[in-house]
This record gives C-alpha cells, sequence and structure tokens, in this order.
C-alpha cells in the first residue's frame, strides 16, 4: 500500500512511499477533477486497468468493473460519511479536486440485499490495491453482480463502465470509462469539461 493515513498528537496526514513518493510531482495534472477512486488509485502508485470483468448491478443493467474492486465497510451511516469526507480531505490536500461528496458515496447495505453485506454501510468502490488505512473501516467486501448500481446510487463512472451490448456476467472486457482503453484518466480533465 502506497498510500497510509497516520494518526497521532497532532492530527492525521498521509505518507507517500514507494512510487507514489517519487513520482509526487506528477500526480496533479493542471485543474484535476477526481474521484475518490481516481485519485485513490493514482496516488498509491498502482498501474490503471483497462480491462475488468462484467458484472450485473443491482439496477439489472451489465457493466464492466476492475477485477477485485472493493468497497470499504461501516457499522453506521456516520461512520462511512466521516470516513469518507476525510478521505477526501487527505486526497484534497494532496492537490485532487475532488468531485465525489461523502454522501454520494456511502449507502445502506439494505440496497444490496443479494450481496451478502450483512447490515453494513458500504463505502465507494475502489480499485484492486487502492485500500485507504482507517480505524473507521469494519472491513472490505469485494463486488459481486448485484453488489453496486441500486436504483438511485451514483454510478462511479470512472470505476465502472456500461458492459458492451450482448456481454455476459463473468466474461472479460475493456473498461472504457475513467481508466479504460480510452486512455481518460478519470481525474486529468480540466474542470471546464
Amino acid at each position: 500500500m502506497a498510500v497510509r493515513t497516520v494518526r497521532g498528537v497532532g492530527g492525521g496526514g498521509v505518507v507517500l512511499s514507494g512510487i507514489a513518493a517519487s513520482h509526487r510531482g506528477s500526480v496533479r495534472r493542471g485543474v484535476a477533477v477526481a474521484s475518490v477512486a481516481g485519485a485513490v488509485l493514482a496516488l498509491s502508485g498502482c498501474a490503471p486497468t483497462e480491462e475488468g470483468v462484467v458484472l450485473e448491478g443491482a439496477d439489472g443493467q451489465k457493466y464492466v468493473v476492475p477485477e477485485n474492486a472493493e468497497r470499504p465497510m461501516y457499522d453506521s451511516k456516520e461512520a462511512c460519511i466521516a470516513d469518507v469526507t476525510e478521505q477526501i480531505a487527505v486526497l484534497e490536500k494532496q492537490g485532487e479536486d475532488i468531485v465525489d461528496t461523502p454522501e454520494e458515496l456511502c449507502e445502506p447495505s439494505s440496497r444490496y440485499p443479494n450481496a451478502h453485506y450483512s447490515g453494513l454501510w458500504l463505502g465507494p468502490l475502489l480499485f484492486a490495491g487502492s485500500r485507504w488505512n482507517s480505524p473507521n473501516v469494519s472491513g472490505w467486501a469485494t463486488v459481486p453482480s448485484g453488489g453496486f448500481a441500486a436504483p438511485g446510487a451514483k454510478v462511479q463512472s470512472d470505476v465502472v463502465s456500461p458492459a458492451p451490448a450482448g456481454s455476459r456476467v463473468g466474461e472479460r472486457a475493456p473498461l472504457k470509462g475513467g481508466f479504460g482503453s480510452s486512455g481518460k484518466s478519470g481525474f486529468g480533465e480540466s474542470a471546464g469539461g
């Protein structure tokens, strides 16, 4: 893990190590607009992925999701919002302009009765290897079919993309959004569009 939250007497902070430490200056690209997932991936030093696996969202639509995508789990809505708020603040201190809000990214697991999340609150979908170190996270859940994109929930378009027509669940497919074969980074676009 290249990004970790450090807590101590003076409050929290971020320590970059590995690839992220040596490339810190290259993370910010002008006026950047980022999602939490995109910014965490960029700062973690993980390589972007061009392919994913086709999963069905809770809305019945098929999406391409990065393999081994995860979601942080929390014991309460308040814990989720507080932790995601803290993670956004950490990313903004690193120079990222985050477009997501904690209220959009935290949702009750009751929206996903078949995903076996067991009554917890769920944070944003993250790329594999992009976990943040926080004592507020009660666990990490892999993202199964039916475990994201509930009707009315924010679909994180830089993490998931609509599956090509005719795709079947379990097939591999290119990611066209955020980090896919289109070359768009999800956080390298200017605020003006």
